[in-house]
């Protein structure tokens, strides 16, 4: 069906694997794990059996070390019959596809995947699984939110703190008679227990983790956590898990801390008056001005440089351990995990078996890069479908602190028409730089009465350092704790589940209430990145519309102008050394800041 995802021929396997193939390792869902673990030495047993003529490691092999200079590589090993397996695996209602070995040989690290020969059924499904049904775009949209849901593992809501003021109001996601925090963890962890079930009777889904062996589940792991899903109807799908860890969380930091300082507060306005089409209040007006932004950004810089560089260190001794290019590591961070279970994922593919990528705010924005790099590297366009991402176009030129980028691998000048982002317009992670493909807002509907406005409107207005270091400094909770109820209505994971179920704001073409764009590249060294070479701030310069534009002002208080053909804002006095190609102007707009005549 045309709403599934590309496919694809399958090309003839070079006899010399290419450096950057490194196959990821579908495992067992968590729950399952115990009852493998009881038949480790069965396992070993049959693996080294099952190769004995073709040995994917021996005697010859022990004590190598790896190359220097190459990456490890991948080979496609022997079928094995695992029928035991299987067995185990079924009564969990989940199937195993693959077992994964890592070793050294006289070249290098080697990675062999061994297909599991799956039983022939004795009739359709032998009557015991429905496996996907949907039948429409919207329906496969909605198959990637749940599977996105359950790939965070485990529920873990906001704290009591945040969540009082919702519950006392009855303004709880799962409905006004939930007003105990008890009641409203309970309720989050039904949810995420009926989309496991729902995405198990749909398919099969495996964690993927490229054959390291991590344990990327717990919260204070490190490392890239992303399933596999399989169904004969939609092919495999590669989901990416958001920022779950504290890993993950160190990770994205390099990703999105230039950005935060000389961006998003003029993305947040933008949102808000041009996105939303909501009025600016005199209450965000005077938000601006209550806390010298200074002071945020130097902690800002200096949190992130800090828990950045040691991060990196604990990466780059993991790579060593891994055989990955552990100087590659430390300046990007998890992205060569990422390589490594895609580059795994497509080598697993079946013939004309389609590969669709997926993931959920840091997570999304893995899934586009991923999307950008095997188009890069093979030529080839997966269908991309993310949700409230991290933007792609900005920061893989030029990660902060790390003197790394990801240019040899992804296009960021260029638009990338595969990918499809589903985001809330107040949501301000999910504004954090600019989407790479089609952009589908989602929630406009009864927006100016909605909750996701009420909890947002003491958010929008604040310098975006302030939000972010908000709860780390003194004085600052009731700030973060704002920040945080915001983002319950608009980023996490609930307010999907319940947004994208509304078929009223999620159409059965896929589109949403608010419409689907495609976002235009962003060139080489243009302004609306942070790396630009040009960039001047006037107060007015990184406004994004002419709205936002109108109801901005210079730091010596003159109001800013809007260049239309040129897509520019300048202060009054700029204006009149800048040219623009249309002319200079004010857009009328719904304020009630007293910004616009």
């Amino acid at each position: 069906s045309s709403h599934l995802g590309s496919s694809r021929e399958r090309p003839e396997r070079s006899s010399h694997p290419s450096p950057l193939d490194h196959p990821t390792s579908p495992l067992i869902l968590r729950p399952a794990l115990w009852a493998f673990g009881t038949m480790a030495r069965v396992m070993w047993t049959a693996l080294v059996a099952a190769s004995a003529a073709g040995p994917v490691w021996g005697e010859e092999m022990r004590g190598a070390q790896p190359a220097d200079t190459l990456p490890p590589r991948s080979v496609e090993g022997r079928r094995l019959s695992a029928p035991d397996w299987q067995e185990a695996a079924g009564s969990w209602g989940l199937k195993l596809d693959a077992v994964h070995t890592v070793d050294v040989d006289e070249v290098g690290v080697v990675h062999v995947r061994h297909p599991i020969a799956q039983k022939a059924p004795e009739s359709e499904f032998e009557g015991s699984r429905r496996l996907y049904s949907g039948t429409t775009r919207r329906d496969f949209v909605r198959l990637l939110m749940k599977l996105n849901v359950i790939a965070y593992t485990t529920n873990v809501p906001y704290k009591e703190a945040v969540m009082k003021p919702i519950l006392d109001a009855g303004d709880s996601l799962f409905g006004s008679s939930v007003t105990t925090y008890a009641d409203e963890k309970a309720k989050g962890d039904e949810a995420m227990a009926l989309r496991k079930t729902e995405v198990n009777d749909e398919g099969s889904a495996v964690v993927a983790d490229g054959g390291f062996g991590l344990d990327t589940a717990p919260g204070d792991s490190k490392g890239v956590h992303a399933l596999e899903f399989s169904a004969p109807e939609v092919g495999k799908v590669l989901v990416f898990r958001g920022s779950f860890s504290s890993g993950d969380f160190d990770n994205i930091k390099p990703w999105i801390s230039e950005w935060i300082k000389e961006k998003m507060t003029a993305m947040m306005k933008n949102q808000w008056v041009t996105v939303a089409g909501l009025p600016w209040t005199q209450q965000m007006k005077d938000a601006k001005g209550q806390i010298d932004p200074m002071p945020s950004e130097t902690i800002l810089s200096g949190g992130t440089w800090w828990y950045s560089s040691s991060f990196r260190d604990a990466m780059v001794q993991i790579a060593e351990e891994k055989g990955l290019d552990a100087n590659k590591v430390g300046k990007t961070g998890y992205w060569e995990f990422s390589k490594a279970i895609a580059d795994s994922v497509r080598s697993s593919l079946g013939e004309n078996e389609t590969l669709t990528i997926s993931g959920h705010s840091q997570g999304g924005g893995r899934a586009a890069l991923i999307s950008m790099y095997l188009e890069k590297k093979y030529g080839e366009k997966h269908d991309t479908v993310t949700f409230a991402a991290t933007g792609g176009s900005c920061f893989p030129r030029d990660l902060a602190y790390t003197s790394g980028n990801m240019l040899d691998d992804v296009d960021p000048y260029v638009s990338h028409d595969q990918v499809t982002e589903y985001v809330h317009p107040l949501d301000v992670y999910g504004y954090l730089d600019y989407d790479v493909g089609d952009v589908c807002v989602y929630g406009t509907q009864g927006l100016a009465e909605s909750r996701a406005k009420k909890y947002c409107e003491p958010v929008f207005g604040h310098q975006a350092p302030d939000l972010m270091v908000a709860g780390s400094v003194p004085g600052s909770d009731e700030l973060s704790e704002e920040f945080a109820r915001c983002r319950y209505f608009t980023h996490a994971w609930y307010a999907m589940n319940v947004d994208l179920m509304d078929d009223n704001v999620l159409l059965e073409d896929g589109k949403t209430d608010g419409g689907c764009k495609a976002q235009a590249a962003i060139p080489k060294d243009d302004s609306r990145c942070p790396v630009a070479t040009l960039n001047l701030p006037d107060g007015c310069n990184d406004e994004l519309s002419c709205e936002s534009c109108s109801i901005s002002t210079s730091p010596g208080g003159l109001p800013c102008k809007w260049c239309e053909a040129d897509e520019k804002c300048r202060s009054t006095s700029a204006s009149w050394f800048w040219s623009c190609s249309s002319e200079w102007t004010r857009c009328s707009v719904a304020d009630t800041a007293g910004m616009v005549p």
